[in-house]
């Protein structure tokens, strides 16, 4: 299994000690992208009323410490790999007292009738987070929240700084596609990072709900980056190597990739591009008629927002915290390294990922599938 041996990742995966990025890195190296977990139980989770379904890495104890000196123990977790095996759990009867699911998910589990509204007053710690987090579309409707921000990152440029160094003051997805650089270039396999990159350069105010003559555009874009490209990445472990070595210049990635080749001393830039950079936010819902004391739920909710669930957060797992208090609590030296150091600004210039419009998904997938096989 590549860099981990099979007896470790099963014994990390059953321990819940692996984060959902490091467990889809191991995934995508032997060719699978979602893995089901089964229920974690100790002694410890028996008084508890509640259950969490969510990524691996978020129930370990240091991400609600506060809810453990209250109840002695930790929840009962259940856990998945993907967004979408998520809901369609919950759609097919497992019912759990909260789910974890990215931000532009929470509009699905809403509409199917799968959420109730959350009480934010009922949260101390929620005055703390980032407006620019409250503030997302996902999270509200008609007048109720129905998602608590947890955790965010982007989605950015991951660049050598020695090897192109005219962008190190020029952030731009346009690296993605200089010719000076074809064949040292490399593109997530994923038709949402690539269609909405080529959607930032080309202006698009929308491009969830792109008519077909932007669709066209893109497409062009698009093709105009497919001979560039070294390949299109599905780990990225194999882009951190890559860069390592140099047989890449620049690639997609993620804030974790940066802090990992930062360490090893490269001379590496994560931007924040121009045209916008893209943010992912993990949330926590609160499921209709879920089980469970609803006061402890609301307790295991306040715990995960906290200013030291925060600091965890990005000191373990280089993520932002929702809470701004944990900013000035956490490493200031990691958050530099994380490009993470000042995250109003960070946050306020992130394009959010949103819900796709249904029609404009499908049409994207198939025209993204079709530009990588030279179509």
């Amino acid at each position: 299994m590549g860099t981990m041996e099979l007896s470790k990742f099963k014994d990390c995966l059953a321990s819940g000690s692996l984060t959902r990025r490091q467990i889809n890195k191991v995934l995508a190296s032997v060719g699978l992208v979602t893995v089901s977990m089964p229920v974690v139980r100790n002694a410890a989770q028996a008084a508890s009323t509640i259950q969490v379904f969510t990524w691996s890495g978020y129930d370990v104890p240091e991400m609600h410490s506060a809810y453990l000196e209250t109840y002695g123990g930790s929840p009962e977790f259940l856990f998945y790999a993907d967004n979408d095996e998520a809901i369609e759990k919950v759609r097919a009867g497992y019912l759990p007292t909260l789910v974890q699911p990215t931000s532009y998910m929470i509009g699905r589990w809403r509409d199917a009738g799968l959420l109730s509204p959350i009480d934010t007053s009922r949260l101390s710690n929620y005055p703390e987070v980032f407006q620019q987090l409250k503030d997302i579309n996902a999270m509200h409707h008609d007048g109720q929240v129905y998602g608590l921000p947890l955790a965010w990152g982007n989605s950015s440029v991951l660049f050598r700084k020695d090897l192109a160094p005219e962008y190190v003051d020029n952030p731009t997805w346009e690296i993605l596609w200089d010719p000076n650089y074809a064949g040292r270039l490399a593109q997530r396999d994923s038709m949402d990072a690539g269609v909405l990159e080529a959607a930032l350069i080309l202006g698009i105010e929308d491009p969830y709900n792109m008519s077909d003559a932007d669709l066209e555009r893109v497409r062009e874009k698009l093709v105009e980056q497919r001979p560039l490209l070294r390949y299109y990445w599905n780990s990225q472990a194999d882009i951190e190597q890559a860069l390592a070595s140099g047989e890449i210049v620049a690639a997609y990635a993620w804030n974790d990739a940066y802090a990992s080749l930062k360490r090893e001393g490269l001379d590496v830039g994560y931007m924040i591009p121009k045209e916008g950079i893209l943010t992912w936010v993990d949330t926590t819902c609160l499921i209709k008629d879920g089980p469970g004391d609803e006061v402890e739920a609301y307790d295991f909710m306040n715990s995960l927002i906290s200013p030291e669930t925060g600091v965890f957060l990005i000191e373990e797992y280089g993520y932002g915290s929702a809470n701004a208090q944990s900013f000035p609590m956490a490493n200031q030296d990691l958050l530099t390294e994380l490009g993470i150091e000042d995250p109003d600004k960070v946050l306020a210039l992130g394009e959010f990922f949103n819900e796709w419009n249904p029609e404009v998904r499908e049409k994207a997938n198939i025209m993204f599938e079709e530009v990588k096989a030279g179509f």
